[in-house]
């Protein structure tokens, strides 16, 4: 009697343990491996984080862009109070990303590397540059849009947005004005970024020192 009793209780273990695993079952999901990764984190796409950084700058820049012939008379007297009132982006100490707009004669010097700018209203001596090959900084533009260090995985991811951001701007911004060289004495206007770095315990910027314009627009009248 003993033993029978025993069996029952097994037996009755055994169904609750049994209908305990069909309940289990019947209330769990199963994913498959395409859906495991598209509920996990998104892997880092430097690329396409360039390129919404990209459309961002095209429409941000234009309508925070000032005339340089304001801003960069004030950086070289004040840069910290020219930063205060034209919103400039500090990514780093004494480090500072204005936006900006510029129209000017391209210059007899004008190479395929830059467009040289004659700017009327600029203080003497001031060389206005708007590179076109090696000299394009996307890393510029990406600290002008606000794009910061602990918002990618490492440095080297850091550095790929920057390295993306420029192909964008020599393949949509430079290339389409066409050659450098055959851009003398035409009008350009230009609508981009300049980063200027003022020496440390110094407030104020050489006005020899050559100013480099990173494009996100170039329009050459006709």
């Amino acid at each position: 009697m003993t033993a029978l009793r025993h069996s029952r209780t097994r037996l009755i273990g055994l169904v609750l343990l049994l209908a305990l695993v069909v309940a289990m079952l019947l209330n769990t999901k199963f994913l498959t491996p395409q859906a495991l990764a598209n509920i996990g984190p998104k892997p880092f796409d430097p690329a396409q984080t360039a390129a919404t950084l990209f459309t961002k700058a095209q429409t941000d820049v234009a309508s925070k862009g000032k005339p340089l012939t304001e801003v960069l008379p004030a950086v070289q007297a004040d840069i910290k109070g020219a930063a205060a009132k034209y919103g400039a982006v500090s990514p780093a100490e004494n480090s500072y990303v204005f936006a900006v707009t510029a129209t000017g004669i391209v210059g007899d010097v004008t190479t395929a590397d830059d467009i040289r700018l004659q700017i009327t209203g600029l203080p003497a001596g001031s060389t206005i540059l708007v590179p076109t090959t090696a000299a394009i900084n996307g890393t510029v533009l990406r600290d002008a849009m606000g794009f910061k260090f602990a918002e990618a995985p490492g440095q080297t991811q850091f550095q790929y947005v920057g390295d993306e951001l420029k192909k964008l701007m020599q393949g949509k911004v430079v290339a389409p004005a066409g050659d450098p060289t055959k851009l003398k004495g035409k009008t350009v206007t230009v609508t981009g970024v300049i980063g200027i770095t003022a020496s440390p315990g110094s407030n104020t910027v050489p006005t020899a020192k050559p100013v480099n314009i990173q494009p996100v627009k170039i329009e050459v009248a006709s």
